[in-house]
């Protein structure tokens, strides 16, 4: 009876133990969403001042979206100050979600407030943004208030670098290491790191960020673009997420100039970050052995050389090569990067333009850039596991190592690649086929889903670049809004949520 007692009294104390741990990283996680809420309250007093100096009277609005997302970010800073300074991975991917969840629903206030549309609309709206997906359910942006244009704008900026890496950067105080939460939102080569402080790499990154955003601005200001245009253009590109102030996005000004500037930026925002960081430290080996970079150049300038040649042969834009060859580079660079700007309406272009589009939706570039997709790397990996599968069937006692960058991928890794490659697929599928029940035909479906998952902006089908998002249904916006978060955050990070092994501590 003492023994049981005994028993009984340990267990409960675990029981209290395992509680008040997970109680203490629930303070971390609320700590942590409030001060990133503060962040995001920040940004949404830019567009006050745009308002103003337009004279706009929705700065008012602006103000009380501003002021609510303030009270509830220093609600949870000053209710959850004290918490316990060790993240978890469990709780590295709850913040991650946490705080897509938490933007999306703080920062769609001002288009429920501006305009007053629909909460799934403006949801809609929001989710697009810190995504850096593109796709919009506005009816006409050119008569959209200017403020709205440019937070609409900033949202895929803060999105495009991502929420976890600016909390890395601009919340050192939590003394919180940032390798966990980093790697949680994106996927990061471990064996290929070269430096160990993540948190530097981030601040590093962040730096590149911001000057190649700042040096767009002045070179589409050159170009004679308008001031205002520039800098929303510059947000949108730099993030990948494809937002413009005008319905016919780039290709409204006509101007090889400012497109090829665009390209030139697109492509930088689908290249690896941390390669600018290895350049930085002179480290060309590492770029020039980079086969992810390698394949994200190859593949644009395949694809665009056969775009090209069809438009040449359809007369699409005459006899003009620089011409065709213009707008099939940008439309190629804008799809495998997830930007979504447009020149012209591909959906009238030769049919192939359409299968290759339709590939690049699913490719993505390249891994620790701003795009969305599979990405380069993962299907680089997972080609050669076949490649592999089918010599060891030729010669069952060969050993046949997966390699990459010269390096061998360890079979954990090798795991993670190939099912997080079937998940996504499968993701894909089942969204196609919600949207398909809610009426959709197969290529509208196909087209919204691929575009959602992919985080991509653009269509194939109605829903092309003249399409109407926002004539969907309810069930339709919200499962692509659904899709749209999977993407982001790389599918994983949602659904361990979901596993119950998860919450096992």
């Amino acid at each position: 009876l003492t023994l049981g007692k005994a028993k009984a009294s340990f267990a409960f104390l675990s029981l209290n133990r395992n509680f008040a741990l997970m109680l203490t990283n629930s303070r971390l996680i609320l700590h942590m969403l409030g001060e990133l809420l503060l962040i995001l309250c920040a940004f949404m007093l830019l567009p006050v001042f745009v308002a103003i100096g337009y004279d706009e009277d929705i700065y008012g609005n602006f103000l009380v979206s501003s002021a609510i997302t303030a009270v509830m970010g220093v609600s949870l800073v000053v209710l959850f100050r004290k918490h316990d300074t060790i993240v978890s991975k469990q709780d590295s991917y709850i913040i991650v979600a946490s705080v897509w969840v938490f933007f999306t629903l703080f920062g769609m206030l001002p288009y429920s407030l501006c305009t007053g549309m629909p909460i799934i609309d403006a949801m809609f709206e929001s989710m697009s943004g810190f995504t850096t997906t593109g796709s919009t359910v506005f009816p006409n942006i050119d008569i959209a208030p200017r403020s709205l244009l440019l937070w609409r704008s900033l949202t895929q900026w803060i999105g495009g670098m991502g929420i976890i890496t600016l909390s890395a950067v601009l919340l050192p105080a939590l003394g919180i290491g940032g390798m966990q939460m980093f790697t949680a939102e994106a996927s990061i080569n471990r064996s290929d790191r070269f430096h160990p402080k993540i948190n530097e790499v981030a601040r590093y990154s962040m730096a590149f960020y911001v000057g190649l955003t700042l040096l767009e601005v002045l070179c589409l200001y050159f170009g004679d673009m308008p001031l205002f245009d520039a800098v929303c253009h510059s947000l949108s590109t730099l993030s990948t997420g494809g937002f413009s102030p005008r319905m016919q996005s780039v290709g409204y000004y006509n101007s090889a100039y400012i497109e090829y500037v665009v390209i030139i930026f697109m492509f930088l925002g689908g290249a690896n970050f941390t390669l600018f960081y290895a350049a930085m430290f002179r480290r060309w080996d590492r770029i020039k052995g980079d086969e992810e970079s390698r394949a994200y150049l190859i593949t644009i300038l395949l694809c665009s050389i056969i775009v090209t040649c069809a438009l040449m042969n359809s007369g699409a834009f005459g006899s003009n090569i620089e011409s065709s060859f213009r707008h099939s580079l940008f439309h190629i660079v804008s799809v495998i990067t997830s930007t979504g700007f447009t020149t012209d309406n591909y959906t009238l272009w030769p049919p192939v333009t359409a299968t290759i589009t339709v590939l690049l939706m699913v490719t993505g570039t390249c891994t620790s850039s701003t795009s969305g997709g599979l990405k380069l790397m993962r299907i680089l990996i997972t080609l050669r596991h076949i490649k592999g599968e089918f010599k060891r069937m030729i010669h069952p006692t060969a050993v046949v190592p997966v390699k990459y960058n010269g390096k061998a991928i360890p079979d954990g890794d090798l795991r993670g690649v190939s099912l997080f490659v079937l998940f996504y697929f499968v993701v894909m599928i089942i969204g196609v086929l919600l949207l398909s029940m809610d009426g959709l035909s197969f290529e509208d479906a196909f087209g919204l889903g691929a575009n959602s998952l992919g985080d991509i902006g653009i269509s194939i089908g109605s829903y092309g670049p003249n399409g109407d998002i926002a004539s969907l249904s309810v069930f339709s916006k919200f499962i692509m809004i659904v899709l749209m978060l999977l993407g982001r955050l790389e599918i994983f990070t949602i659904i361990l949520l979901f596993a119950p092994s998860f919450w096992k501590r």
